[in-house]
């Protein structure tokens, strides 16, 4: 069978046309990608008002998302829900408010981890920084093809690549955070093969597992080069959200293929049809 690697636009743009379900909603691909631009939109105009009294509400996004660890079944929502509820100024943020949000919230990991967690995210952004977010994010900005690995966040214990970018990809389009879910999907269609070139140094490594650093680092390259093979019209964070949707509606564990609006120019999609073709021709000489 020939090999012919998907087109990338003609494929993003196919995919938005689906509809996608999650948190008890649905609507197509696209107006999800949408719903989170205008999110990030909301919170860089919080960010750039330079206000004092959006020092609370930005952090909150952080620890809800540095919180999170691995991203493996973690009630996000609860936790940013519990504290919004308990802190509402800055002279919440206590050792004693922490523990207190992390018990409501019914923390996974345990109170003592994600307390020391809170403390140090925040002794940065307040002592070190002084709250002035635009320093933090413009670093972010100027270090993106990187993936900014001098951020201090990242010398905390148990924060790592994906929470991080998971807390910066609500400020910054050019963050996503990166999960099995997504890089199967993306490994399936044959978009990897966009990203052979892109290993200049042996800090990357060609590879689908975000758990491994070497990886996760190819996989940012990667959808950074897919966006501009789109001419910027997609960030990494929305080609990110794309492929996520797509796990959910067409190509989880199980996929539906025979249904799929890109099964004629998905790598696996084709080898599908092509096994079937071949099955059918053999039945019918039987």
């Amino acid at each position: 069978m020939k090999i012919t690697i998907p087109n990338l636009p003609q494929t993003i743009e196919t995919i938005l046309t689906l509809e996608s379900s999650f948190d008890r909603r649905s609507q197509t691909i696209g107006q999800w990608v949408d719903e989170h631009r205008g999110y990030i939109r909301d919170n860089a105009r919080m960010v750039n008002s330079h206000a004092r009294n959006h020092d609370i509400s930005i952090l909150s996004i952080f620890i809800r998302d540095l919180l999170v660890r691995n991203i493996v079944g973690e009630g996000g929502q609860r936790l940013y829900d519990a504290f919004c509820e308990t802190v509402t100024r800055k002279e919440d943020l206590k050792t004693e408010n922490y523990r207190k949000v992390l018990t409501k919230a019914r923390y996974r990991w345990g109170v003592p981890v994600g307390s020391a967690v809170m403390s140090a995210v925040v002794k940065y952004f307040r002592d070190d920084l002084q709250w002035n977010w635009s320093v933090y994010f413009d670093q972010a900005e100027r270090c993106r093809e990187e993936n900014f690995p001098d951020d201090q966040l990242l010398r905390i214990k148990h924060i790592k690549f994906k929470v991080r970018d998971l807390a910066l990809s609500n400020f910054n389009p050019n963050y996503a955070a990166f999960d099995l879910h997504v890089t199967r999907v993306v490994a399936r269609i044959g978009l990897l093969a966009y990203g052979w070139d892109v290993t200049s140094d042996n800090t990357v490594e060609i590879g689908t597992n975000p758990s491994d650093n070497k990886n996760y680092l190819f996989l940012h390259k990667l959808f950074l080069r897919m966006s501009d093979l789109c001419e910027a019209k997609f960030s990494p964070v929305d080609l990110d959200r794309i492929f996520w949707h797509l796990g959910r509606s067409k190509c989880g564990a199980t996929t539906e293929c025979d249904t799929c609006p890109i099964q004629k120019t998905c790598l696996t999609g084709e080898k599908r049809a092509s096994n079937k073709q071949i099955q059918r021709t053999a039945d019918r000489r039987r």
